[in-house]
């Protein structure tokens, strides 16, 4: 039962989102999102508001941020997010924001896939590099039975990289919103 309600999860996200179930890669081939935005504040204000988010965000902005540098202007946060996963309950983030008056730049990085079964997985381009695989896999594959399960590897993979994007690329957006709305204390 535990399994069917996995792969319907799964499936609900796969043809939810209908993007190609890949992680954001660098010029580096490093996963990392990115995000900016230009509310009208100071960079006290913009640092404060930060500060604020995280405290909210993570419920304690002194176990979340491992960084403060208000002079240069950047926020360092290493912290867990929750995500829809087959192998993860949780993805460890890196997000680094710089701010200076009237904008600021958001990154994610340095993702690990957190389970209770399990050690921390680093998670990187090979994420990616799995799906094209099991792409390929599909195309050579002739046997009807074993390119059905090719095919419900490849939606299982695809799902779990886009549950881990959906969580990164809300957590940005939360972060914007929260940012350039005048009235969020």
């Amino acid at each position: 039962m535990k399994h069917l309600l996995l792969f319907a999860l799964l499936s609900a996200a796969t043809h939810t989102f209908a993007q190609d179930g890949r992680l954001p890669l660098d010029s580096k081939n490093n996963i990392s999102y990115t995000d900016s935005g230009q509310p009208k504040l100071s960079k006290t204000e913009l640092h404060q508001k930060v500060r604020a988010w995280v405290d909210r965000k993570f419920g304690n902005a002194q176990n979340a941020i491992t960084s403060d540098d208000t002079q240069a202007g950047i926020i360092l946060i290493t912290s867990y997010i929750p995500v829809i996963h087959s192998d993860y309950q949780y993805i460890r983030f890196d997000l680094g924001i710089q701010y200076k008056d009237n904008q600021y730049d958001a990154r994610i990085t340095t993702l690990d896939g957190v389970s209770a079964e399990h050690s921390p997985v680093r998670l990187s381009s090979k994420e990616n590099d799995n799906i094209v695989a099991k792409e390929q896999s599909i195309k050579t594959e002739s046997s009807r039975k074993k390119r059905k399960d090719a095919e419900l590897a490849l939606q299982t993979a695809k799902a779990d990289n886009e549950g881990i994007n959906t969580s990164l690329y809300n957590l940005l957006g939360d972060l914007k919103t929260y940012v350039t709305n005048p009235k969020a204390e």
